[in-house]
């Protein structure tokens, strides 16, 4: 099952210090839910854990990340992931492209994803792993944002926790629920 979703958002913080941090993987991934780094092969190679919980299924995946592209004159950089389920029921695959781009006092990040999973997890459908999806990238962003502001000496707003705390999606579960219901009710009402 793969999902896949661009992303653009705004930070207070000129485009060499996002990008700066960009290229940190240890600054990044205290912004990442789940995700803890454990060992750095070299400058593009990196291994790491992600738990993920969506409703009663928690998934631990330990796995690799690698820089592909970074170029520093476009500020654009690219990344694929890979990560084996640690129970063998399953994987993930992730391939990520950003782009920086100066605006007056802010940074803008263009993020382009592709998630493939499968296993335990994949068992929720493409529309519950898209609503994870865009809540991990919710929090991601607020982590983001708050490493850059306290990196520039201002108040953060949100939590910012090194801890690798797992996803839960319990509620997105229900909201899910909720807009496939209320689209069979639309439907049947449409009908009569």
């Amino acid at each position: 099952m793969e999902v896949s979703s661009t992303k653009t958002f705004q930070v207070s913080a000129d485009i060499d210090s996002v990008w700066s941090v960009l290229n940190d993987p240890q600054q990044v991934v205290v912004c990442v839910p789940g995700a803890q780094l454990t060992e750095v092969l070299d400058e593009d190679h990196f291994k790491g854990k992600v738990t993920l919980k969506i409703g009663p299924v928690t998934a631990k995946f330990n796995g690799k990340v690698e820089f592909t592209q970074r170029d520093s004159s476009t500020y654009e950089m690219a990344m694929e992931g890979k990560g084996a389920d640690i129970s063998g029921k399953g994987g993930a695959t992730m391939i990520m492209s950003l782009s920086l781009k100066a605006l007056e006092e802010r940074t803008e990040v263009k993020c382009i994803m592709s998630v493939s999973i499968t296993g335990r997890i994949a068992q929720f459908g493409a529309r519950m792993i898209e609503a994870v999806n865009n809540k991990l990238f919710e929090q991601f962003i607020q982590n983001f944002c708050n490493l850059l502001a306290q990196e520039n000496g201002e108040s953060a707003t949100g939590p910012n926790s090194p801890e690798a705390e797992p996803v839960k999606a319990a509620s997105l579960i229900g909201s899910v629920i909720m807009s496939e219901l209320k689209k069979k009710l639309v439907k049947k009402v449409e009908l009569e």
